[in-house]
């Protein structure tokens, strides 16, 4: 029974001990890194951003910035088009 204790012990305190460094990774990126969800059905963002369009779906797709006269703001990322959507920019094209 005491071995068992320990062992439980340990394995609690070991995952609290993760959970706050993934924590601190998640605060650490901004919303853009991580991505907004376009809205179901509307394809909707916020601000001036707009969907990115997953190639295998035109319902679900992630909010980016979007591609003015060919370019982007961020010269890290590139004009990306879409059969079904705005141009958006983006480090890679889906």
């Amino acid at each position: 029974m005491l071995r068992f204790l320990v062992v439980t012990s340990l394995c609690v305190l070991g995952l609290t001990a993760c959970g706050s460094d993934k924590a601190d990774a998640v605060e650490e990126l901004g919303s853009a890194q991580q991505g907004l969800a376009c809205e179901w059905g509307t394809g909707a963002c916020p601000g001036n951003t707009v969907c990115a369009y997953f190639p295998d779906t035109w319902e679900e797709g992630l909010c980016r910035p979007p591609c003015i006269n060919g370019g982007c703001e961020s010269s890290a990322n590139v004009c990306c088009t879409q059969r079904n959507g705005a141009p958006y920019c983006n480090s890679s094209c889906f």
